[in-house]
């Protein structure tokens, strides 16, 4: 091979490992922000709500009423895991490191099954995908749901409720239940403890108002 063909053969060696280098860039790069993405603050801790329904000012109910709550509904900053806190009216923002047991919304639907079954005054109650046969549905969406810590730190749930006829789709009734109850702090552990007592309230006025509606 002549000279001026060594060059050029040279030349796009060159070239080759220039690409190779490139590449090899390019992927420490991507796995350097795979890394910072993934590389937040572990969770220290998991929390739950225990607050359930009583059955004090229940009415009886009507015997073989079979009850379904479908997942409540609530905008993306509600419908996580993150437990929020409200330090100004147009700011949401979460507790670090801490989260509920689940999403939110599958965390109310628990508890709101959880409290018609502890008052015991329908037939039964059940979540979706359960096979039973349903009578009314209770679609809930969720307005609020954290500790408003502007001023006097105070824990408020407030959720929209519907009693759905499920043989016609008629709205037997609609409601807002809300609740507020003071917190001892604006730690986590001080807004969960507020929270329960507020949902605690909110599920014992929504439990006595579907019983007697339907």
């Amino acid at each position: 091979m002549n000279r001026e063909g060594q060059s050029v053969r040279a030349g796009f060696e060159g070239r080759g490992e220039g690409r190779r280098g490139a590449g090899v860039l390019a992927a420490m790069l991507v796995a350097l922000l795979v890394a910072a993405c993934g590389g937040g603050a572990a969770t220290t801790a998991i929390y739950d709500l225990t607050a359930t329904a009583t059955d004090a000012g229940v009415g009886r109910g009507r015997a073989g009423v079979q009850i379904l709550v479908p997942e409540p509904r609530a905008l993306q900053a509600l419908n996580t895991n993150s437990i929020a806190v409200k330090p100004t009216p147009q700011t949401i923002s979460y507790y670090g490191q801490v989260q509920w047991a689940d999403r939110l919304p599958r965390v109310l639907q628990t508890r709101i099954v959880q409290s018609f079954e502890d008052t015991g005054r329908v037939h039964a109650v059940g979540f979706p995908g359960e096979g039973l046969l349903i009578n009314y549905q209770l679609p809930i969406e969720i307005r609020n749901f954290q500790l408003e810590s502007g001023g006097a730190p105070t824990a408020v749930i407030e959720i929209a409720a519907k009693i759905l006829d499920d043989r016609n789709g008629r709205v037997v009734a609609t409601r807002v239940f809300r609740a507020e109850a003071r917190s001892s702090g604006d730690g986590v552990d001080s807004a969960v403890a507020a929270m329960d007592v507020a949902l605690k309230q909110v599920l014992d006025e929504l439990i006595r108002w579907v019983v007697a509606e339907i």
